[in-house]
Order: C-alpha cells, then sequence, then structure tokens
C-alpha cells in the first residue's frame, strides 16, 4: 500500500513539473488555448482524481462506511432492545395494575367483613345489654315485692302486737263494749293510714 502511495506521489510531482515547463513555454504564446496539451492535463487531472478518489474510498471512505454500517446496526439493535424493554415494561405495569385492583378488591372485601362483624359483634352487645338490664329489673322487681312483703309482714306482727295489747288491756280492765271500741280505733289511729295502705 505504501508503495502505491509512492508511485502515485511520484507520477503527480513528475505531472506538476511537466506542466509547468509546458505552461511556462506555452504562456508566452497564448492566453487560453484549447489545444491538445489542454486535453491531455485535463485527462491527467481527471486520472489522477480518480485515483486519489479511489486510494482514498480504500484508506478512508471503507472504513468510515463500514463505523456507519456497524453504528446503524447498533443503533437498530438498542432499539429493537428499547422496543422489546418497553413491551415488557409494559407487561409488567398491566400485572401490578392487576394485582393492585385485586389488592384493593380483597381490602374492600375485609373491610366490608370487618363492618358486618362489627355489626354483628353491636348487635350482640347490645342483645346482651338489654338482657341484662332486664335481668337486673327483675330483680329488682324482685326486691320490691320482697320489701313489699316484709313491709306487710311487719305491719301483720305489728296489728297482731296492738291486737294482743289491746286484748291483754281488755282482759285486764274488763272494760265496757263502748271503751273497747275507743280503744280499738285508738291503737288503730296510732298505726295510721299508711300502714295499712302498704
Amino acid at each position: 500500500m505504501n508503495a502505491l502511495l509512492s508511485s502515485v506521489e511520484n507520477f503527480l510531482a513528475s505531472n506538476v513539473l511537466l506542466t509547468n515547463t509546458t505552461a511556462d513555454v506555452s504562456e508566452k504564446a497564448r492566453i487560453l488555448g484549447f489545444d491538445q496539451q489542454l486535453l491531455i492535463q485535463t485527462g491527467i487531472h481527471m486520472i489522477t482524481g480518480l485515483l486519489l478518489f479511489a486510494i482514498l474510498g480504500k484508506l478512508l471512505f471503507k472504513p468510515v462506511k463500514d463505523i456507519l454500517v456497524k453504528r446503524k446496526e447498533t443503533i437498530a439493535n438498542e432499539y429493537e432492545t428499547i422496543k422489546r424493554e418497553t413491551e415488557t415494561a409494559l407487561a409488567l405495569k398491566k400485572g401490578y395494575e392487576l394485582k393492585i385492583s385485586e389488592i384493593n378488591k380483597e381490602a374492600e372485601d375485609i373491610l366490608t367483613q370487618a363492618r358486618q362483624a362489627a355489626v354483628t359483634q353491636e348487635n350482640k352487645i347490645l342483645h346482651e345489654a338489654r338482657q341484662e338490664a332486664d335481668r337486673i329489673h327483675a330483680r329488682a322487681a324482685l326486691a320490691i315485692e320482697r320489701e313489699k312483703e316484709k313491709a306487710r309482714d311487719d305491719v301483720r306482727k305489728e296489728i297482731i302486737e296492738v291486737a294482743t295489747l289491746m286484748a291483754s288491756k281488755f282482759v285486764a280492765a274488763s272494760m265496757t263494749e263502748l271503751a273497747r271500741n275507743e280503744l280499738f280505733e285508738k291503737a288503730i289511729n296510732e298505726m295510721g293510714e299508711e300502714t295499712w295502705l302498704n
């Protein structure tokens, strides 16, 4: 490759030298002439330009073209990778959204069950409280009834004591009927109306 470059340089240098010497001679004779010399020079310039283009194509354009092709393939591969990863991410997103909706549904079910359990527990507590209140009320009513019975028994005992006392006074004094009636009424008045009403 170096030998080819050096031969091209030698050829170009000899061409330039030949062109300069002929240009000096012909410049004196003409200003612009379309002769054989001009055509040869133009041909040589075209050949050297094509040769230079071919050499640069081999040395410079082909590696650059290869780099561009590789870069294009790399970008295409990255684009495909991004596309696959995007599809995977979308699938994962859909999966997570589905799981989140299921979790929300489960949470709503749990809350509904908790509310139902709370209402059931509340009803149970209220029912037990009513039963307890009924029991307390029944006990209180029973205690009141016992107290009434006790008060009645106390009144009876008091009446018996009064009657016994009256009888003993009656016997001891041998009173007349009128005196006995007065004594009986007096004893009743002493006991009071409340004793008889209870």
